[in-house]
């Protein structure tokens, strides 16, 4: 095919100066390419999302399941009492700010009504954040949710309420809502009304103040896009920090050096959940042994690993694996799965598409009732194209996209 058949021509090839013939030219020229990507390609927009579903998931099932026992552990009559709680908020050895002290003891304020209304209003912000609805404002209100509940009794806390509580605050800076959520289905959906319509894309009139604001939105888009990938790299440097600092300080320990570390850990009662497979699990001593030397050895070498395209992906199904078992064999269920949300951010964009399309194609065989005709509506019968950008986006199958133009 020819140029006039094929389309518009490909751009020009450009010259891109060569490290050894000037190397500060090719220093300077992949600095300003990393910052352009920088500034206008946002990252990890699905490992993103799946944090922000994991986590406030995660935080909803544990309200739901101490709502049972939630005045006792950050109510008004908790042994921990609100007056504890402000001497300790107090002591100068913490070094807080008067508003960490404020927000860190901000449940225990008021009295039982006020400790019950907060309550209900933690769950429901998790549930907000869980489907996506106003991201931007909700995964603020997360984060301080979570902060309020730790900082209520300190004691009650464990790895995975911190590392919740620090993935927490930084996924408010970035575009955690961009996929897989409320907020993408409304765009595509108006999008698409839109184009239905034949209304053009808006843009700002040539004139100097139209200009003006035009550059406002790109410095504005640009800022948003560097939040984003700079909060996408302290979440990686996050996770590599703590597999790093909990593999060196077991290449420490004498039990871990002599592989006995796992043995002794299945045999405290605080960890036995299953008293029968703990025993058993003890009684396989060079498995164990292996599993504690492979232990050290992947969270020690993860953040390298890391920057290797292929050396990561055994290191992640390994700690899947030994998060897992965690799970199951010491009864921590929650630190394990904070552990393995955070994993997902290290996992390509291709992977989470296509286990978005594996989550498309199931819930089509899902059968749907019919609509009593009654209940239809002639405005909501018009079409709405969708293209699969936008289906792909969304989150949602083809067959499940309403075939309707105009909300409730």
């Amino acid at each position: 095919m020819t140029a006039d058949t094929d389309g518009p021509a490909a751009p020009p090839a450009v010259d891109r100066p060569r490290f050894r013939e000037r190397p500060l030219t090719w220093t300077g020229d992949k600095a300003r390419r990393a910052f352009t990507r920088l500034t206008t390609q946002a990252a990890a927009l699905y490992g993103t999302a799946v944090l922000r579903i994991g986590y406030s998931s995660l935080y909803l099932i544990f309200l739901l399941h101490e709502y049972p026992r939630h005045d006792a552990l950050w109510g008004p009559d908790a042994p921990w009492t609100p007056a504890l709680n402000q001497q300790f908020a107090n002591d100068p050895g913490l070094d807080w700010f008067a508003v960490d002290r404020w927000w860190y003891t901000f449940l225990g304020h008021g009295g039982r009504t006020w400790f019950e209304v907060w309550y209900h209003v933690a769950i429901v912000v998790c549930l907000l954040v869980a489907l996506g609805w106003r991201t931007r404002f909700t995964s603020v209100c997360f984060a301080l949710t979570i902060m309020a509940f730790t900082g209520r009794d300190v004691f009650l806390t464990d790895g995975g309420d911190n590392i919740m509580g620090l993935m927490a605050i930084y996924l408010a800076f970035t575009r955690c809502g961009a996929r897989w959520s409320l907020d993408a289905r409304r765009r595509h959906r108006r999008a698409g009304a839109r184009r239905a319509q034949g209304v053009p894309e808006f843009a700002w009139p040539d004139t100097p103040s139209g200009r003006a604001w035009a550059e406002i939105d790109r410095t504005r888009e640009e800022v948003v896009t560097f939040l984003h990938n700079a909060a996408v790299l302290v979440i990686a440097a996050q996770i590599c920090v703590v597999y790093a600092a909990a593999g060196l300080y077991k290449s420490q320990g004498s039990y871990w050096q002599n592989g006995t570390a796992i043995y002794y850990t299945l045999k405290l009662d605080w960890f036995r959940p299953w008293p029968g497979l703990s025993d058993f699990m003890a009684g396989q001593s060079v498995m164990i042994a292996m599993v504690a030397y492979l232990t050290v050895f992947v969270q020690i070498a993860f953040p390298f690993a890391v920057f290797s395209r292929w050396l990561k992906y055994p290191c992640l199904v390994a700690l899947l694996g030994m998060h897992f078992s965690i799970a199951v064999v010491m009864g921590l269920p929650l630190f394990s799965a904070a552990m393995m949300v955070g994993d997902a951010v290290f996992l390509p964009e291709p992977a989470w598409r296509w286990v978005g399309g594996r989550v498309r194609r199931a819930m089509t065989r899902v059968p749907r009732l019919p609509v009593p005709p009654a209940l239809a509506r002639p405005i909501l019968d018009r079409p709405v194209p969708a293209t699969p950008q936008s289906q792909e986006e969304s989150g949602l199958p083809h067959q499940a996209q309403p075939d309707r133009s105009a909300s409730h």
